[in-house]
């Protein structure tokens, strides 16, 4: 259904969805409602009161608990040790890192490879191995099974060499290979159903210029199409997001510089002289005018870092620069800034019955649309889409429609339940595909929104209901 300019003729439906949602009592804290002035697309945030004095718990994606060190410099430490991430291309170089620093974190590692001799060469014995092939759905389908996490580092070379031998060439490994493994995802998590172990996030390496693969000098490194197949295995891994339930996280390196090359001593992995280039520089998306090298141990750190920043949906570019290498501290005020650059809206709640809420959105995105609750009206028509389960949310797409009926989708705002950052829950509106500029009415949508959740929140609030129904 589309969402055209309507009057106010139908406000009372609005009211009626309002008293719903006080008697379902979803919000344990309510958000701090902002004045109106204050609250813009560009920022609008709402914390919480009653904040908890103590050792902060950052809450990764996966639902690993690790408590941020007070020494600068040291690595989380990770009180949920049964989790475990699947690794595809882990005998490569930037794979070997990124196994031994998530290793490091406490976290199982699996090895997924061709070739499982040469990983048991190369990889610490902690580290489990399985044999399976980005070209073989069904191997990637046993090999993902039980996983909580995968991040593909499989890759090939840009120019044609040995390394395409076999069919190893950079559409074969970065477009249908990548397409494979989200499929395969598909599939685990489909098998898993609600109950079992399903594959919350990936996280995919690429290069920075997959969006600037016309542009020179990325134009001569994408003469064999290197760059136009990982801008593919990107769609795949975006939409397979929607499909399967997980959320993503896209690395964009610049060249990778630096060991491990052939090195085959595990134990030295972590101690590789990079000279001064220790540090990073991090930006959201794949901006022009960004480029540089980048070693492989600070792209294995920013791979490994996607696995616990409490953090949704993301894509950024990361070069190397003079400096330092992060402290854990300085990680996540990265990451901060790159979630929170990318969002239009965040609210995010200490209490929160996630079925409940889960109710109220969708029946506020049923009305939004209906109701004539939105004065003025928009200048752009919108629709409501639901992701699948088990993601809460709602997709507010944008349509452009021409005089004789065609309707065009021009982008969607995505509003996601995430695990906060300072808070349990948070519910996070971006942009999809990194779009930059506000869609026409989304500043008067997430006011509306961020207003309808007030007032349900203090109408619930008001009926004494803070246990029980309030609780999980």
């Amino acid at each position: 259904r589309l969402a055209m300019a309507m009057p106010r003729q139908c406000l009372w439906l609005v009211a009626l969805m309002l008293c719903c949602g006080a008697c379902m009592g979803f919000i344990g804290t309510s958000p701090v409602r902002a004045p109106t002035s204050a609250r813009t697309a560009a920022a609008i945030s709402a914390r919480p009161c009653g904040l908890v004095a103590g050792p902060r718990l950052r809450l990764g994606v996966l639902g690993l608990a690790a408590q941020v060190d007070q020494e600068e410099g040291e690595q989380p430490s990770v009180v949920d040790k049964t989790l475990s991430v699947a690794i595809l291309g882990a005998t490569g170089g930037v794979g070997r890192l990124t196994s031994a620093i998530v290793r490091s974190y406490g976290v199982k590692v699996r090895a997924v490879v061709r070739s499982p001799e040469r990983a048991r060469e190369l990889l610490s014995e902690d580290i489990e191995v399985v044999k399976a092939d980005v070209k073989d759905v069904e191997s990637l389908k046993k090999a993902l099974k039980g996983v909580d996490a995968v991040v593909l580092t499989s890759g090939t070379t840009a120019f044609p060499t040995k390394k395409w031998d076999g069919g190893n060439d950079p559409k074969a490994v970065n477009d249908k290979g990548v397409k494979n493994v989200v499929d395969a995802i598909e599939a685990v998590n489909r098998e898993a159903g609600m109950e079992g172990t399903r594959i919350k996030k990936v996280t995919l390496l690429t290069s920075i210029g997959v969006n600037r693969a016309n542009k020179f000098p990325f134009s001569i490194l994408n003469a064999f199409g290197v760059l136009t197949s990982m801008q593919k295995g990107e769609d795949h891994v975006m939409q397979g997001a929607k499909r399967a339930g997980f959320s993503y996280a896209i690395v964009r390196p610049g060249r990778l510089v630096g060991g491990p090359f052939t090195n085959p001593d595990f134990a030295q992995l972590l101690k590789i002289e990079e000279g001064s280039l220790k540090s990073v520089e991090v930006v959201s998306g794949d901006p022009d005018g960004f480029a540089g090298d980048c070693s492989r141990r600070s792209t294995a750190e920013a791979l490994a870092q996607t696995l616990i920043q409490p953090l949704g949906d993301i894509d950024f570019a990361v070069k190397s620069v003079e400096g330092d290498m992060l402290s854990q501290e300085a990680w996540d005020q990265t990451f901060q800034g790159l979630t929170r650059g990318q969002e239009s809206l965040r609210l995010e709640f200490s209490d929160l019955n996630v079925k409940k809420f889960d109710t109220w959105l969708t029946t506020w995105g049923n009305g939004i649309i209906t109701s004539g609750a939105l004065f003025p009206p928009l200048p752009m028509p919108f629709r409501v889409d639901y992701p699948e389960a088990p993601t809460v949310g709602i997709d507010l797409k944008f349509l452009s429609v021409t005089v004789n009926g065609q309707v065009t989708e021009m982008g969607a705002l995505e509003l996601r339940l995430v695990k906060g950052s300072t808070e349990p829950w948070a519910l996070v509106a971006k942009r999809s595909n990194a779009q930059r500029d506000p869609f026409p009415g989304e500043e008067q949508l997430l006011m509306q929104l961020q207003d309808d959740l007030y007032r349900v929140t203090q109408n619930s609030q008001k009926t004494g209901e803070r246990g029980g129904v309030w609780g999980q």
